[in-house]
């Protein structure tokens, strides 16, 4: 089956989303680090940031793969469930800037942007050609061979 354009276009907004929040997580890792140093329960926790990482990456290439490359309807599901988590990602944002308990201005702008990045990427996935590439909307009789 050829990749439908709207699945195109999800990959291109979620590798954007993705890597924007990869670029993002390098310019605060010293902040997490010193939060972590600065908890005593979590101070010799060092392997902690890059463990999650590391998780990160292996999480997005899974979704991305399954999505992309399956037409998994499951790894769809799972990443609506994130798209809808990072709403509250994007609120909690621009709360912090406004109130200005933002670490970094810069952060939270790209923060923000990832996560818009991201949720557009999930709207992708329910265009008319994106259903028919996750085999939605299709009658059992569409899919039995005539004889």
């Amino acid at each position: 089956m050829v990749k439908a354009p709207s699945i195109a276009r999800f990959e291109q907004l979620y590798w954007g989303s993705v890597v924007i929040g990869w670029v993002n997580t390098a310019m605060n890792w010293r902040t997490q680090q010193a939060l972590l140093e600065a908890n005593p329960m979590l101070a010799n926790a060092s392997w902690f940031l890059p463990v999650t990482l590391l998780l990160n990456v292996l999480i997005a290439v899974a979704i991305w793969f399954f999505i992309a490359r399956k037409a998994s309807v499951v790894a769809k599901w799972i990443q609506v469930v994130f798209a809808a988590l990072s709403v509250l990602g994007i609120l909690s944002l621009i709360f912090q800037l406004a109130t200005g308990r933002a670490p970094s201005a810069l952060i939270a702008v790209l923060g923000i942007v990832s996560c818009i990045l991201y949720v557009v990427a999930a709207t992708m996935l329910f265009r008319p050609d994106a259903k028919e590439w996750f085999g939605e909307g299709r009658d059992i009789e569409e899919d039995t061979p005539l004889v």
